[in-house]
This record gives C-alpha cells, sequence and structure tokens, in this order.
C-alpha cells in the first residue's frame, strides 16, 4: 500500500514543472518506508511513488523501469496472484529482477498490453508509461478498493494522485467547488465518480483504464462489471461449498505478505468467517482485534472472544472513547478529502490508530451486506407493504392529503411506490440524509440530484433483488465504505485487504438466485448458512451491529452544537447559498432528529476551508473550537 503522484505532458504543449516532493509529502502517511521518482529524458513523464513496504522488502521500490525508461510502472496496493503470474511469465522468459507483486504486473503488460488487467487478481492503482508512444495509462482494480485521481493542468497536462489534496500540492492545480457536486454530496453522503467535489477534478471509477494519448487525447473504458458468474450449482449445498471454496482461496491469497497479516475481528458474520478460513491456512496464530467502545449501548467483545477461542488467535481488546469528536473531525476532514457522511470515519480511525501501533497489514471484512443483503433497505418494509395493499386511488389522496400537514411523511409514502418501479431510487430514498422535505428545511439554493443508483440497476439485467446489489456494489461501496477504508487505514499506514471484494466472490454471489440468497425475505440467510459451519451459535443469532458513532450525544450532550452553529452560520459560508440561517437553527433545535444531517453539513464545511479555503500540508492538529474562531 502506498502512494502515486505524477504529471503527463503530452507533446503539444509547453514543458512544466510538477511539484512532486510536495505531493509526495502530503502522502507520507501512506508511504513512510521510502520513496521513488522518475523522470523521462524529454520531462514530459514525472512521477513519485512513496512507499509502506508490505511485500518483497528489499528489492520492492518503485517505480519500476524498464529498458532505460520505455516502459515505467507505479502501483498502489497489492497483485494476490503474483507468484502465479511470475511462474507463467517466466516460463516465457520473462526476467525478474524483484520478488515483489507489481514487477509481476509490468511484466503481464509488457506481454500482454491492457488486455494485461483480466489476468490480475488484487487491490490496486496504477499509472503506467510508455515512452515509445508518448502514452499515459491509469487503472484502476475491479472493485476500486484503491482510489486514483486525476485532473487538467493549466496548459494540458495530465496530474495525477492516489490522494486529491496531492493534486492540489502539484502547483498546478487550484481548488475550486463544483456546485453540482455539493447537491450530489447532500444526495448521497458521497459524490460518486467520475466527479469529485472539486470542480476539474475527477476520480477514475472502479474498473476502469484512462488513457492519455501523445496528443492528448483522453478516453475511459470499462474492462470489467460484477456481471453473475456462469456455471454456478444449482442447488443450495453445492452454492454454499463453492462459496467457501472461492472465499478460502481468496483469503488465502490475501494472507500473502512479508510483514504480519491481522485481523479486524467482531461479532459479526463477515469478520468471523475471515477468521475462521484464515486461522485455518496459518501455522501460527492470527492475530486479531476487537474494539469495546466505552459507554457505548453494544458490546460485541463476547462474540468477537467467543471466535478467538474456538480459532487459537493472538487475541487483542482495545477499548476506545469517541466523545473527541469536536478535536478529531479536521484531521478526519483533512485525510478524507472530500466529504464523507459516514460517521463511522471516526471510530474507524481509533480502531487504525490503534491498530497501526503493531500491525501493518489487516483482514477486514468490508463487502458481506453487499453480497449477501444484509441492510434493511434491499427489502420492502412491511408498514409499506401493508400501505400498498390500498387501492392506488385511496393512496393518492391521501398523500395529498398528508402532504399539506407532514411532506416527511407523505414523502415516505411516495417512496414506497419505487420498490417496484424505481429499485434503485427506491435504495436512494432508503439512504439519503436529505430528502426533498429535509432541503426544504434547510433552504438555500441548491438543486437536487439523480440518484446514482438508478443508473446502475438499469443495466442489469437479472432479478431485481440481485440489480439492487449490483447499484450498491458500485454506488455505496466504492464511494463510501471503500473509501472510508483507504482513509481511515491509510492516514496511520496501515493496509486493509478485503477477502469479501474477491471479484470471483463477487461474481458467483451475484448468481446466486434470490430464493436461497434471502429466503423470506431474511437479511444474510445464505451466509448465516455457510456460517453456521464456522461460528459460535450465538453469532449466528445475534443482530446485525456496526462501528457506530454517538452523534446525537455529540450534539445533545458533547458540545457540537454551539459549534455547529458557529461554523455553519459563519458570514461566508452562508454566502454559499448552499443553506440559510434559519435552515441550520431548524436543524440544530432538534439535534435527535437531525444529527446525522448536521454532521454531514460539517463534514463538507470543513473539507471546503480545509482544502479550498486554506492549505494545511499535514494534517491539522487544531479542533472544532479553533476553527470556529478563526
Amino acid at each position: 500500500m502506498c502512494g502515486l503522484a505524477g504529471l503527463f505532458l503530452p507533446r503539444t504543449v509547453p514543458v512544466v514543472e510538477a511539484d512532486i516532493a510536495a505531493m509526495l509529502a502530503v502522502m507520507r502517511h501512506r508511504g513512510p518506508d521510502g520513496a521513488g521518482r522518475h523522470v523521462s529524458d524529454d520531462r514530459r513523464f514525472q512521477a513519485g511513488f512513496t512507499r509502506l513496504a508490505i511485500i518483497d522488502l528489499a528489492t520492492g521500490d518503485q517505480p519500476l523501469v524498464r529498458n532505460g525508461g520505455e516502459t515505467v510502472l507505479l502501483g498502489n496496493g497489492e497483485v494476490y496472484n503474483y507468484r502465479k503470474l511470475r511462474s507463467e511469465l517466466s516460463i516465457r522468459g520473462h526476467v525478474f529482477r524483484t520478488q515483489g507483486d507489481m514487477e509481476a504486473a509490468l511484466e503481464c503488460f509488457i506481454a500482454r498490453g491492457r488486455g494485461f488487467v483480466h489476468d490480475l487478481n488484487g487491490m490496486y492503482a496504477m499509472a503506467l508509461y510508455e515512452r515509445s508512444s508518448h502514452r499515459l495509462l491509469l487503472i484502476r482494480d475491479r472493485l476500486g478498493v484503491k482510489p486514483l485521481y486525476w485532473a487538467k493542468a493549466a496548459g494540458g497536462g495530465i496530474v495525477f494522485a492516489s490522494e486529491i489534496k496531492a493534486l492540489f500540492a502539484s502547483g498546478l492545480i487550484a481548488p475550486r467547488i463544483d456546485q453540482d457536486a455539493v447537491a450530489t454530496f447532500l444526495a448521497h453522503g458521497y459524490v460518486p465518480a467520475p466527479a469529485t467535489l472539486y470542480g476539474g477534478v475527477f476520480k477514475l471509477p472502479p474498473a476502469s483504464i484512462l488513457s492519455v494519448e501523445s496528443d492528448g487525447t483522453i478516453a475511459v473504458e470499462r474492462y470489467w462489471r460484477p456481471a453473475p458468474a456462469a456455471g454456478l450449482p444449482t442447488d443450495e449445498a453445492g452454492i454454499r461449498a463453492h462459496l467457501v471454496e472461492i472465499l478460502d482461496d481468496a483469503v488465502g491469497l490475501q494472507l500473502r505478505s512479508d510483514v504480519p497479516v491481522g485481523a479486524m475481528l467482531s461479532g459479526g458474520l463477515d469478520s468471523g468467517l475471515l477468521v475462521a478460513l484464515a486461522a485455518g491456512r496459518l501455522d501460527r496464530p492470527l492475530k486479531t482485534y476487537t474494539v469495546r467502545f466505552l459507554g457505548a449501548g453494544v458490546d460485541e467483545t463476547p462474540l468477537a472472544a467467543a471466535v478467538a477461542q474456538r480459532y487459537g488467535t493472538d487475541h487483542t481488546v482495545f477499548e476506545l472513547e469517541t466523545g473527541s469528536a469536536a478535536q478529531l473531525l479536521p484531521r478526519l476532514a483533512w485525510h478524507a478529502d472530500e466529504p464523507l457522511a459516514d460517521a463511522s470515519l471516526l471510530p474507524n480511525h481509533l480502531i487504525n490508530q490503534v491498530i497501526g501501533r503493531e500491525t501493518r497489514v489487516v483482514l477486514n471484512g468490508t463487502g458481506g451486506d453487499e453480497l449477501f443483503a444484509g441492510y434493511g433497505r434491499y427489502f420492502r418494509l412491511p408498514v409499506e407493504a401493508r400501505w400498498l395493499r390500498l387501492p392506488r386511488p385511496l393512496r393518492r389522496l391521501a398523500e395529498s392529503l398528508v402532504g399539506t400537514v407532514n411532506p416527511f411523511l407523505a414523502w415516505q409514502l411516495a417512496r414506497a411506490e419505487k420498490f417496484d418501479t424505481d429499485r434503485g431510487g427506491y435504495l436512494h430514498d432508503h439512504s439519503t440524509l436529505f430528502p426533498p422535505p429535509v432541503r426544504a428545511l434547510l433552504g438555500g439554493s441548491l438543486p437536487g440530484a439523480a440518484p446514482a443508483q438508478s443508473r446502475f440497476f438499469a443495466e442489469f439485467a437479472g432479478p431485481a433483488d440481485s440489480g439492487a446489489l449490483y447499484a450498491e456494489l458500485q454506488t455505496y461501496l466504492p464511494e463510501d465504505l471503500l473509501c472510508l477504508l483507504d482513509r481511515t487505514t491509510m492516514a496511520h499506514s496501515v493496509e486493509g485487504r478485503v477477502p469479501l471484494l474477491d471479484h470471483r466472490l463477487v461474481e458467483a454471489a451475484l448468481a446466486v438466485p434470490p430464493a436461497i440468497r434471502t429466503p423470506g425475505g431474511r437479511q444474510k440467510a445464505l451466509e448465516r448458512a455457510i456460517a453456521a459451519d464456522y461460528l459460535p451459535e450465538a453469532l449466528l443469532s445475534a443482530p446485525k451491529q456496526g462501528f457506530a458513532s454517538p452523534v446525537p450525544a455529540w450534539f445533545a450532550q458533547g458540545g457540537l452544537t454551539p459549534l455547529a452553529r458557529r461554523l455553519l452560520t459563519r458570514k461566508e459560508t452562508l454566502e454559499r447559498g448552499w443553506w440559510s440561517r434559519d435552515g441550520i437553527e431548524r436543524l440544530l433545535r432538534d439535534p435527535g432528529r437531525h444529527a446525522f444531517r448536521l454532521y454531514a453539513l460539517l463534514a463538507l464545511e470543513l473539507t471546503v476551508r480545509l482544502h479550498v479555503e486554506g492549505s494545511h500540508a499535514e494534517a491539522p492538529a487544531f479542533g472544532l473550537a479553533e476553527m470556529a474562531d478563526g
């Protein structure tokens, strides 16, 4: 896991210099173990790399250069099947100079061209430069585990980096807000690819290759979609065995490392399954980590301890408290680069801060809910089903009457209709923090935004229930969960690996008939049946939990309310027109109901203050109080 940065200049534009050193400096947390540079003879390709050493500690430095600079590769992440690729390529005469995984990717590219991506199993963001054709390729892994951003520099060059703040540090890109992206953020809680919060700055979508030709022509190609696999067994027992076989192989691949690998262990199915399979593949105890949040209403440590005891792991329980939000939120906003409305950012940051003191690589259970239908929004709510039994004319009349006294309830009633007519919109409406009635409360002049889920759901040809998973795999998963994973792990120089998102498992899971995946509308029923062979009964029957932040308590008792008022009603902030002073006051009067919305607005405000109005070469040490006074 590392950070990469660079500048590509088409032959049609003058040569300029990017401040590669500054770009790498703001990403030092991504790679504290070393740095490398490469500049082509004509200075039209300038690149740098900051390294977190995981595989091939001695000779795995980057950039990787072939034939005196004819081909150059920078790669962030891991290619898990590199040993297989090395073996196949060695037979064909390829000579390897290191033991690293990215060299296998480079040689595979030399052998196959851009089709090499189909041979890779991993999480990666790569930049590939070909001198003879003067072409740049930017490549992102299938599920979007590793990030990659790019922008056009003044004069026509292309600047790219693992984090947006590095683009701004290049000296060639000035941050400016995209107003449409602000509306999109309020609608989704993130800004879906290819857009970012910043005008002219783009995130490369998952499973995409961006090519820049010598004349500056830019094209983006999608090389993979999460299509259902062919040849899946037809019976439930066969399906379970097939999925376990793939997951077990994925775990084996992702245990490959030249430094110790640990695992997050909550009281849930996803991490429990990973620990069970990983422990069975090691000849030493697996290091596992569980967190107990002081004052939280739920404690999963007994369930995690039962799994740890069953598999003889070297288990550590950390006790943490999340009451330091006012001090830490600016630091989180600096690392995130873009606003993220997911309030689990803070607990995950604290978890990885502690893990980073002991371990460089940690397995994470992200992805299980998207593969096995672990969210309530994948199913019609019982109250909605009862509502829809009423005759349509009666429903329309009721919605009209209710709308005059309770617009939010009227919107909820209309939302129920979308389960059958617009499943992507239904998913969006069950996760958005700012539906139309709340935007009306907030004031401001921002428009609404189309649900990103609808576009992906519409292109899926299979059952609607599977289409919902397909849509979330390409929206909420990469834009929220994987972004959060990358930022909170890399902030502490930790590599987070996600075996459940092996692309083979994703394809197989999408092919499972809904009647087997979630019989009777039971969330994660198939995964629960799989886990029955590996996990204690108490865990199998436990309700779904998660790393929740006590956001309402932060506003009600933790002192965030006065700070939020000062930050969100500042003169310069209100002049943007995104919300009104009265709108903020309406939300603050009911923090129990609107706490997560206020948190999202704070995330947006802090992002603008830190990355647009200000410039910070390192994570700020100051808290919200200092920003409110500034």
